[in-house]
């Protein structure tokens, strides 16, 4: 997650809690708006003060050691047996075709006879 996103989260969450417990103790209607207003501002420095902690004492480049070869190696399965699946499907609907030719053949060939 993005820490502008962990951030607008966190000011979301604090608005909503503070119009639910406005609305919990029965306060006025400035007193909610003015109670959701200040728990958003303490959840936005929460996360502010979170996401910077974060970007600045992890470090982020080091979790980023991908194998290409693996990943590709694995890649190559992955379609060598999707390819596999598809043509498996396709002469499953090849062969459903052709028997439904041959019914709709000798349906036909039923029905000439029966009309002479």
């Amino acid at each position: 997650m993005r820490p502008e996103n962990f951030i607008y989260f966190l000011t979301v969450c604090g608005f909503f809690m503070g119009i639910v417990f406005s609305i919990i103790s029965d306060m006025e209607a400035y007193m909610i708006f003015w109670s959701a207003m200040i728990l958003s501002m303490v959840f936005y420095i929460i996360g502010l003060a979170s996401a910077g902690m974060f970007i600045k004492f992890v470090d982020l480049k080091a979790g980023y050691n991908i194998n290409r070869e693996h990943k590709e190696e694995f890649l190559d399965k992955i379609i060598a047996f999707l390819e596999k699946r598809e043509k498996y499907i396709q002469d499953s609907h090849n062969f459903i075709e052709n028997l439904e030719r041959e019914f709709l053949a000798k349906k036909d060939e039923g029905l000439s006879l029966d009309k002479k």
